[in-house]
């Protein structure tokens, strides 16, 4: 017996007594080249010849000398004549010129040629040039050339500078064209029945499908803008629901509220509106609903439902109306909600003519000069000064402002008018005594004019006044 070159003893087996076919568990027999015919199969004591070998986990083997076995031990001695070095080769060279002598097998052609070797191939053979995939049958001793075999090679959208081969497929114009000639080129604009067959031709566009129902609609109804319920006969099967709120337009006029329709009449109780007139061209729209204290900017927040409440919530504080000609200007709103205003008050400066001098109790003819019209107000602050003399020795006057409306009294003239202060006594002789009488004036009525003057009552003699100045401001 030829000593064993190895053994496989992977897994476990089991085999009858005296039977003939060995069943492995977890064994790699056949793929592998494991086991052979002619190796030996021991378990224990005893040993039977492989007669075959039927896949991974199954053994022919000569009838088993001993006892059953399951779950057993094994090993494989490896000592087949096959395994001598050439054997195997042999067959595999055997099979490879079976295969070469088979109907269909190729014969392959270089790159370089372009036909097959006429000593190569039987008839009933094919040759084969995979870089062109063109393909040839011997029939009667001669290679006769079939055409040319090659998957579709998908190319995209046509590029007329690419080079294009024999299967490619491209794109033009939304049709699919597919490269039929056997030489590569370029430039060559499908369709062109030279290099270019149709594959699919772009399909017609189909039937438009139904919009169903929608919005919008027209109307020539003749309806005046305006509240209240205005119905308009428009298209069927629109999509307005009872409840919507619905914009009639006709240009910039417009009118709106919740509709209702059924049929073709779209009704609108309408309490929105811009514009006027009677019109009889429309277009509907959906329109959003208005929230609380809707307010429009064509109004200037005349529907405030609660103007003062409005301006409280708002922090704007309080605003006395103002009329023109008040004498404010310049009116802004501070931060605090209140406003600022610039007063242009009344104001006198004036210098009249020295008067004549008096000898009695009269008015010294000072208003026509001295005069002033409160715009705002009620009250003016008012300062008359001069200086007085009197020919008499060791005498005085008694000096009074007075003011009033209407025409000024003339100097000379009996006292009149409204006293503005007690009578101011004034030393008076050969030599001049100043003199400054200043009070505040209140109860006036604004834009009536008021003539300011003197009244002067000598005690002997003649009084004279001199250098007199009328000063007057609004407060």
């Amino acid at each position: 017996m030829t000593s064993p070159l190895n053994s496989y003893s992977t897994g476990t087996v089991a085999v009858a007594a005296d039977g003939t076919t060995v069943t492995g568990t977890s064994t790699i027999w056949l793929t592998a080249g494991n086991v052979k015919p002619g190796d030996l199969f021991q378990s224990g004591h005893f040993v039977a010849k492989i007669t075959d070998v039927t896949d991974d986990t199954h053994l022919v083997i000569l009838p088993w000398p001993g006892s059953t076995l399951s779950g057993a031990t094994y090993a494989i001695w490896k000592e087949s004549q096959q395994r001598i070095v050439g054997e195997t080769y042999a067959r595999d060279v055997d099979k490879m010129v079976g295969a070469l002598n088979t109907s269909g097998y190729f014969v392959f052609v270089d790159i370089a040629d372009t036909v097959p070797d006429p000593s190569l191939g039987d008839d009933g053979q094919y040759a084969f040039q995979p870089t062109t995939g063109k393909t040839w049958a011997k029939v009667s001793g001669v290679w006769s050339y079939l055409g040319i075999y090659k998957a579709f090679r998908p190319r995209g959208a046509y590029d007329n500078a690419a080079t294009y081969s024999y299967g490619d497929v491209q794109t033009t114009a939304g049709s699919s064209y597919i490269y039929i000639n056997e030489t590569p080129s370029a430039g060559h604009t499908a369709p062109n029945p030279t290099y270019w067959d149709l594959m699919a031709a772009k399909g017609d566009p189909g039937a438009t499908g139904s919009t169903g129902a929608g919005y919008g609609g027209t109307s020539t109804t003749s309806l005046a803008i305006g509240t209240g319920s205005k119905a308009f006969t428009t298209q069927a099967g629109l999509a307005y629901q009872n409840g919507a709120r619905v914009r009639a337009s006709s240009g910039a006029n417009w009118l709106e509220c919740v509709a209702t329709y059924s049929g073709t009449t779209l009704t609108i109780t309408s309490d929105k509106t811009n514009g006027s007139g009677t019109l009889a061209s429309w277009t509907f729209n959906v329109a959003g609903q208005p929230g609380a204290g809707d307010l429009s900017s064509a109004n200037n927040l005349s529907d405030v439902a609660n103007i003062a409440t409005a301006r409280a919530n708002l922090g704007a504080g309080t605003v006395n109306s103002v009329t023109a000609g008040t004498g404010l200007s310049g009116g802004t709103i501070t931060s605090s909600g209140t406003i600022a205003l610039a007063l242009n008050n009344a104001t006198l400066q004036a210098a009249p003519s020295n008067p004549a001098g008096v000898a009695s109790f009269v008015m010294l003819g000072l208003g026509s000069t001295c005069h002033i019209t409160p715009i705002y107000s009620t009250r003016i602050l008012v300062t008359i000064s001069g200086h007085a003399s009197n020919g008499g020795a060791g005498t005085f006057t008694n000096l009074t402002i007075r003011y009033g409306t209407g025409t000024a009294p003339a100097n000379g003239a009996s006292p009149t008018g409204t006293t503005a202060t007690t009578p101011m006594s004034v030393a008076s002789s050969t030599n001049l005594t100043p003199f400054s009488l200043t009070t505040i004036i209140t109860g006036l009525t604004a834009g009536v004019a008021y003539w300011l003057d003197l009244s002067a009552s000598p005690l002997s003699g003649t009084s004279s006044l001199g250098g007199i100045n009328c000063t007057a401001v609004e407060l």
